[in-house]
């Protein structure tokens, strides 16, 4: 009965048992050059690799101010939750920058669909009475905190100057009175800025709420238009996948094909298919994660960390975990590689070949039937011709004998 999940005994070449250690095939120059094929394949396939993205047509991009009404899954827009404003000076500073005519001429088709250009209408000429308000503010609170800064340097002074008229100081450095003459002069001319400035709030104030009410027409505007732009993005990177995996993997199977080829026949150009099958291979390997990284994997690992964030406790142990997956990644790949080539199969044979005891490497010239130095059982009668044949090895070296013992 088929059983998917037995494995296979691996099959040890007696003429071809690779990994030979004491063997060196590729003179220096040869690694030097095999090492530039590989960064030259890389770089170039890399360049390859993304030229091809522009061939499928890529959606066009939606227009700059499209990010401020992206929401999350709470409702709120993205943009509010990585800017929070927490004065009402800072809302009146947005307002006295923004300019959604830049938006209104670069919309795509998606947006032009869902009405978007409309609703910047809208806002656009909501602006423009704001506009005016909000600079006014802006450059009178810019004047208010140079007053506020020269008054509070001035209350400074006239503090020291309390502290040396009370230590009886008769020509101090700051004398009280032009400092609480400059401090009344400073506070005359905040006063009416103040006033106005709480004018012009009230204005803006009075103007905000039917931006706000625009702005969440484009909110519920835009979430269709997002989930549009999202699949379409999603389709041209799939045909971006498709065209960058059809491009590699004929040559990384044939590249591979050859590469097995060559080393079940122990050649020594070897190396150079290694090094073209470790290009293809790296490529290929990251055209897919680069796909699945964009379909789904970064959205599960923005979710973890925001979960992760919320919980030390569960932060420490994802990193703490982490180490020990790391550990696994590459030791396990060492393990595995070392397991290979010291294969108990693999090192008779090496032993054999430089005529050493396969268990402790004394000479076997000094050995008849055992070891002299570890006891091991070295050499055994043969059962066809009856002489001496080495355990082991599946040949009689007298008379061809098949028969592995």
């Amino acid at each position: 009965m088929f059983n998917l999940f037995k494995k296979n005994p691996e099959t040890i070449s007696r003429t071809t048992p690779g990994f030979e250690e004491a063997e060196r095939r590729t003179p220096t120059v040869g690694i030097i050059l095999l090492i530039l094929m590989f960064i030259a394949g890389i770089y170039f396939g890399l360049f390859a690799m993304s030229d091809i993205a522009n061939i499928p047509d890529r959606p066009a991009s939606l227009s700059s101010c499209s990010y401020k009404y992206q929401t999350d899954t709470t409702g709120r827009t993205i943009y509010d939750a990585k800017y929070p404003t927490y004065y009402e000076e800072d809302v009146i500073n947005s307002l006295a920058y923004e300019n959604s005519k830049n938006c209104a001429v670069q919309l795509s088709p998606l947006e032009d669909t869902a009405g978007v250009s409309a609703l910047f209408t809208k806002r656009i000429a909501i602006e423009a009475k704001i506009d005016p308000i909000a600079s006014e503010y802006v450059d009178l609170q810019q004047q208010v905190n140079k007053i506020q800064s020269q008054i509070q340097r001035a209350t400074g002074e006239y503090g020291v100057g309390l502290q040396e008229k009370e230590a009886g100081i008769t020509e101090p450095v700051f004398p009280t009175a032009p400092s609480q003459q400059s401090i009344v002069e400073l506070r005359k001319q905040e006063a009416p800025m103040l006033a106005r400035m709480s004018v012009l709030k009230g204005q803006v104030d009075a103007l905000k709420p039917s931006l706000d009410a625009v702005d969440a027409e484009l909110v519920t505007a835009y979430k269709p238009v997002f989930k549009a732009f999202e699949r379409a993005m999603r389709w041209y990177e799939f045909k971006v996948f498709l065209l960058q995996f059809l491009l590699l993997i004929p040559f990384f199977f044939l590249a591979l094909r050859k590469y097995l080829e060559l080393h079940r026949k122990n050649s020594p150009y070897t190396v150079i298919l290694t090094t073209i099958v470790a290009v293809l291979g790296l490529l290929l390997l990251k055209t897919i994660l680069f796909w699945f990284w964009g379909l789904f994997l970064e959205e599960i690992l923005r979710v973890l960390v925001v979960w992760f964030g919320k919980y030390n406790i569960f932060r420490s142990l994802l990193f703490y975990f982490g180490m020990f997956f790391s550990f696994a990644i590459f030791g396990g790949a060492v393990y595995f590689l070392q397991k290979k080539i010291f294969d108990p199969r693999r090192v008779t044979i090496r032993r054999f070949r430089s005529k050493e005891c396969p268990q402790c490497q004394t000479n076997l010239d000094l050995s008849a039937e055992y070891c002299p130095n570890c006891g091991a059982h070295i050499r055994t009668t043969c059962a066809h011709c009856s002489k001496d044949r080495y355990i082991g090895l599946p040949f009689c070296p007298h008379c061809g004998d098949k028969s592995e013992v």
